[in-house]
């Protein structure tokens, strides 16, 4: 079990730290140490720290000195500080500067230990409230919708008038198609708007954590598990949940939510009290769930209790009067961080000439690439597409080795162009999936798919 609270020890014995170290993480506790103010600041600024037992009296950067900068970038870390008897009123004084508590040597680690959890668990109580308060803020900040296709305004009518009902709604589509923005339409048209959207993306987060997310847990339900902690479910109380990626949730889990949509009950880890709450679930999947039921590896019962409704999001090569608007609207987003550009028409006919594995995702970070390469004041097809050659009607084309010095070419097909951008985007992220993949802007798997397709290699 992935222990979830991490303490950092501040203190220039070593000796001290190590054995309290030893202690606390037999506890169950994750920990870190540090010898001095300049060594702990850096430890925070690179790691989830939860609280700090920092001792005031250290050569060089002085204990008070470090907690008000460490305040500064850490605002909600909780700091307990040790003095001496004769340092009452630095203590004192380290807590009006955002201290939780103090001890005194010599204490007693059962002492401390107390001390420690009840820190946390204010910890505790700190995160889920910015966790809910970000749930609703997210709730109003709805991508807009492009949609000038009719395949799309048709889509957005369908989601409207799901909005007004409670029933469950599967999205499919493939990686990048906007399933998120959908879902995101359909609770801010619902009855529901201005409670607590609350997204969980099933593939993101470890198997051995999964269910503590979703349901909770108790106090010592299991090592690692210092303070009862809220799962989403609870926060998503009369709101909606978005369970994205429902295709990747571990069988075993499977039981446990189809269990929680039938009732609206659940049981936090370690605990035998039944809670309910009402929430709206709207499920997102990119891959086929009728064949995982056929495979045996998703639940039928599960899929049907899913798939009240659905609706089917068209890859963007399907919808390509949308292409050019949605480009439009990216190059608008980003000209806070980059300068005002606009598409040249060859990068326009570049544009709807190609493919999109990837979808808006894949077409967003072109975009962004486009207006880092380009050195202009337009964007041309070369900024989007580096490796290709372009026609001056806009349209791409191969330059091969026997006709490259005749200044011939051959026109890309939308095959070629795909594998040929695949390709080069694998070579700049030195064959790293994971990153190529979210450069763009498919899943993992899709990557490796398309890597066979066209049988790529190093």
């Amino acid at each position: 079990m992935h222990l979830d609270k991490s303490i950092l020890l501040v203190d220039d014995e070593q000796e001290y730290r190590q054995l309290l170290s030893a202690r606390l993480t037999r506890k169950g506790y994750r920990v870190w140490e540090a010898g001095d103010g300049a060594e702990a600041l850096a430890r925070v600024a690179s790691d989830h720290i939860h609280l700090i037992l920092l001792d005031l009296k250290m050569p060089g950067m002085d204990g008070l000195t470090f907690l008000k900068l460490c305040k500064q970038s850490a605002p909600r870390v909780q700091v307990i500080v040790v003095t001496g008897h004769g340092t009452i009123e630095t203590a004192i004084e380290a807590m009006k500067s955002g201290a939780y508590d103090y001890l005194t040597k010599p204490y007693n680690l059962s002492e401390l230990e107390a001390l420690l959890e009840k820190a946390l668990e204010k910890q505790q109580l700190e995160e889920e409230n910015t966790q809910l308060k970000e749930a609703l803020s997210a709730a109003g900040k709805a991508a807009p919708i492009i949609a000038v296709s009719s395949v799309m305004k048709e889509l957005l009518s369908t989601a409207a008038k799901l909005a007004q009902t409670d029933f469950p709604v599967l999205l499919k589509g493939e990686s990048g198609t906007g399933k998120d923005v959908i879902a995101r339409f359909i609770f801010e048209n619902s009855a529901r708007n201005g409670r607590a959207f609350v997204p969980i993306n099933m593939g993101a987060i470890p198997e051995t954590m999964l269910e503590s997310e979703l349901f909770g847990h108790e106090k010592g339900a299991f090592t690692g598990a210092v303070s009862p902690k809220k799962g989403l479910v609870e926060i998503a109380h009369q709101g909606t949940l978005f369970l994205d990626e429902i295709g990747d949730l571990p069988y075993p889990l499977q039981v446990k939510l189809l269990r929680f949509l039938e009732t609206g009950e659940f049981r936090r880890i370690g605990s035998n009290r039944l809670q309910q709450v009402n929430v709206r679930i709207i499920a997102a999947t990119n891959v086929d769930l009728e064949r995982r039921v056929e495979e045996g590896s998703f639940r039928a019962d599960l899929y049907y209790r899913l798939h009240v409704v659905d609706i089917c999001l068209p890859p963007l090569r399907e919808r390509r009067e949308d292409i050019l608007p949605l480009a439009e609207h990216f190059l608008k987003r980003l000209e806070r961080k980059y300068s005002a550009k606009a598409l040249s028409e060859r990068a326009k006919a570049a544009l709807q000439e190609y493919s999109y594995p990837g979808n808006i995702r894949e077409l967003a970070h072109m975009i962004e690439r486009g207006l880092v390469l380009s050195k202009g004041e337009c964007i041309d097809a070369a900024d989007l597409f580096p490796q290709q050659l372009h026609q001056a009607d806009g349209g791409l084309r191969q330059a091969s080795a026997e006709t490259q010095d005749a200044g011939e070419t051959a026109v890309y097909s939308l095959k070629q162009m795909e594998c040929r951008h695949i390709r080069e985007v694998l070579r700049l992220s030195n064959w790293n999936k994971t990153r190529a993949a979210k450069a763009l802007g498919i899943s993992v798997r899709n990557l490796y798919r398309k890597i066979e397709e066209y049988g790529l290699r190093p």
